[in-house]
């Protein structure tokens, strides 16, 4: 769902590089209510508020693992091996899991997708 997230729609297109293209976003949560989109090239969360901006990405040759709990509703990409006590690169809170296994969907059809955990 992506309520709360269309400002950060509408500026998504600004941050794409050149031939980007996205496979399937979703509202999500960091320090504020944006979006959490999955590209060809990489995953990436944007949220601009009034006072702040967040704006964290993570390509695909540098990803490792993805990981998304249920119990927790958190989306974490890793760009170390994966252990209990890897720190990731980020994490947001996706709420819907629908919406979280259309962005897993399409990380992993998107080049050199990393190995992917929904649990």
């Amino acid at each position: 769902m992506l309520v709360g997230s269309m400002k950060e729609v509408n500026l998504l297109p600004g941050y794409l590089r050149p031939e980007e293209r996205v496979l399937a976003l979703t509202g999500a949560q960091g320090e504020g209510q944006g979006v959490l989109a999955c590209t060809n090239r990489r995953l990436l969360f944007l949220f601009v508020g009034v006072v702040r901006r967040q704006f964290l990405e993570v390509d695909w040759n540098q990803t490792k693992h993805i990981f998304y709990s249920q119990a927790t509703k958190t989306f974490s990409v890793y760009t170390t091996k994966y252990t209990k006590r890897a720190v990731p690169a980020f994490t947001v809170r996706v709420n819907n899991l629908n919406d979280a296994n259309s962005i897993a969907y399409a990380a992993q059809s998107a080049s050199a997708a990393p190995r992917l955990d929904v649990v």
